[in-house]
C-alpha cells in the first residue's frame, strides 16, 4: 500500500532530497508519478515552511512558489536523463542506451538519487529548525 503524503512528509524531516527520493521511490514504482509526488512533498514542506531551498550554503529568498517551480523545471521528466546526466542522456550512444535498458531496477532507482549532487540539480533542503 501507498504511503500517504503527510505520513511522508512527517518521515522525511531533515532527510535530504536524495533520501527523501528513495523513500517516494519505495512507494512510487512509476518514475513520473514518484517524481509528481516528490515535487508535491517538497512543496508541502516549503508552504509548511519546513524547509528553504539552498545552493552552496545560501537560503533562497524567493516564494515557495518559485523555488518549486525552479526544482520542478530541473528535475528530470525523463529517467534515462536523471540516471545519466542530462548530458550524457542527451548524447547516448546506441550501447549506453542498451547499457540502460539491461540496468536492474534497483540500480536505476539507486542511481537516479545520485542526480541531487549533480550541478544540474538546482538546489537542496535545508530544514528550518528553531520555531
Amino acid at each position: 500500500m501507498k504511503k500517504q503524503w503527510e505520513e511522508i512528509v512527517e518521515l522525511s524531516e531533515f532527510w535530504a532530497f536524495n533520501g527523501l527520493w528513495l523513500f517516494v521511490r519505495d512507494d512510487y514504482k512509476s518514475f513520473s508519478e514518484a517524481r509528481e509526488v516528490f515535487l508535491g512533498i517538497v512543496e508541502e514542506l516549503l508552504a509548511r515552511s519546513k524547509i528553504k531551498l539552498s545552493r552552496d550554503g545560501v537560503l533562497f529568498e524567493s516564494s515557495a512558489i518559485e523555488q518549486i517551480s525552479l526544482l520542478g523545471q530541473a528535475l528530470p521528466a525523463d529517467r534515462r536523463e536523471m540516471v545519466l546526466g542530462r548530458a550524457a542522456a542527451s548524447s547516448s550512444t546506441a550501447r549506453q542506451i542498451e547499457d540502460f535498458d539491461r540496468m536492474a531496477e534497483d540500480a536505476k532507482i539507486a542511481e537516479e538519487s545520485l542526480w541531487f549532487f549533480r550541478e544540474e540539480c538546482p538546489a537542496g533542503g535545508r530544514w528550518c529548525t528553531g520555531h
